[in-house]
């Protein structure tokens, strides 16, 4: 058989099913646009976003204690984090919560399985993906233009909020960390400076430096005016021409001289006089404690710097996207297309009535009587 035979054979079909076809397109005609002009009209709303780069909330960038060029725009790992957010239950149920879409979907919010129902009617219109520029594309249908809009930038805005509470609670847990080390710190400090305070009393060593050289200056001196005293009765001595008022009274110099070394060069009780021998003792005591407690303040008064930094960094609000195209109210409805849906089911029923009546005139003259007795 021709592939002609074959086409005059389907013509053939179509004309004597002629009025069997044309009912049934007709009568799919007349359903499918009864059914299209039932279906409500929904307007479509997108927003455009890239996400911010994590960098701009650490306390380096902002206090300008990092050296690298400054990248106002996240990556591909800050655009996976984003949404993941957006697809996330608590994005879905504030959204549910906020813009009361219980009501609005219809949906008992007293029954058992309202929120199931209301989070799947939700994410049938809202969707939330990466573009081909590598930005964020939220999008939200509804039957409302404006509230279509206004769930599209509140999802935005819930977004750049639970991102900023993440950050801020990791810096929360840092702030905290050094919080309980400043403390620890602090008291180990207060404890150093005690020491060296008692060090210090026990030893009258307060400016190890210059009592140094004060009682070096004070032994040298004495030994000078031991010697010069010393000399001067060694000449004066025995001489009747000098009175002997003038030799005790050298003789007076030269003890206090020798006195006064002895007090320098022996530990003296603790009443506030400093020896060289009580200097020699506790300078290393003393010098040990102070660099303790030096090194102690010095490392507080760092970790302090950086947990007002962290802190100021926390008290800043860092937005987490950024935002390209904000959403607004779609001026055409997106779907649906009723024309299409029209003349897609009139083709369907066409093809299935026209498939119908080529089955039944190839076995029309099977006698299915005879096939069902055998």
């Amino acid at each position: 058989m021709s592939n002609r035979d074959t086409l005059l054979g389907v013509f053939g079909t179509i004309y004597r099913w002629r009025k069997a076809l044309r009912n049934v397109c007709l009568i799919a005609l007349i359903g499918s646009a009864a059914l299209a002009l039932r279906m409500d009209n929904y307007f479509r709303s997108t927003t455009i976003f890239y996400p911010a780069n994590q960098d701009l909330s650490k306390p380096e960038l902002i206090f300008g204690a990092m050296t690298k060029v400054t990248e106002y725009f996240g990556t591909d790992r800050d655009v996976d984090r984003l949404l993941e957010i957006g697809s996330s239950n608590e994005l879905v149920d504030y959204m549910i919560d906020r813009y009361q879409l219980f009501a609005h979907y219809d949906i008992d919010s007293s029954s058992a399985d309202g929120r199931h129902w209301a989070r799947l009617k939700f994410r049938e219109l809202y969707s939330v993906q990466k573009n081909k520029n590598d930005a964020i594309e939220l999008t939200v249908e509804d039957t409302d233009p404006k509230l279509a809009s206004d769930l599209a930038n509140g999802a935005r805005e819930k977004i750049d909020e639970i991102a900023q509470r993440l950050t801020k609670n990791s810096q929360a847990q840092l702030l905290a960390s050094f919080d309980v080390n400043l403390k620890r710190k602090n008291a180990e400090l207060l404890r150093l400076g005690d020491s060296l305070r008692t060090i210090q009393s026990e030893y009258h060593i307060y400016a190890g430096g210059f009592q140094g050289e004060q009682l070096a200056e004070q032994l040298s001196r004495a030994e000078e005016d031991i010697a010069r005293n010393r000399a001067r009765l060694e000449v004066l001595n025995g001489n009747p021409l000098i009175p002997a008022d003038t030799v005790e009274y050298i003789k007076a110099n030269l003890r206090g001289a020798m006195r006064q070394r002895d007090m320098l060069l022996s530990r003296q009780p603790k009443d506030g006089v400093l020896s060289i021998r009580d200097y020699n003792e506790g300078i290393g005591k003393v010098s040990i404690a102070n660099d303790l407690h030096n090194q102690a303040r010095k490392q507080f008064s760092f970790d302090l710097e950086r947990y007002n930094q962290i802190l100021a960094a926390y008290n800043t609000k860092i937005p987490a996207v950024q935002l390209v195209v904000p959403a607004e109210p779609a001026m055409i409805k997106q779907r649906p297309k009723r024309s299409m849906i029209v003349i897609g089911a009139v083709v369907a029923a066409f093809l299935f009535t026209l498939l119908a009546a080529l089955l039944a005139d190839a076995y029309r003259d099977v006698n299915w009587k005879e096939l069902e007795h055998r």
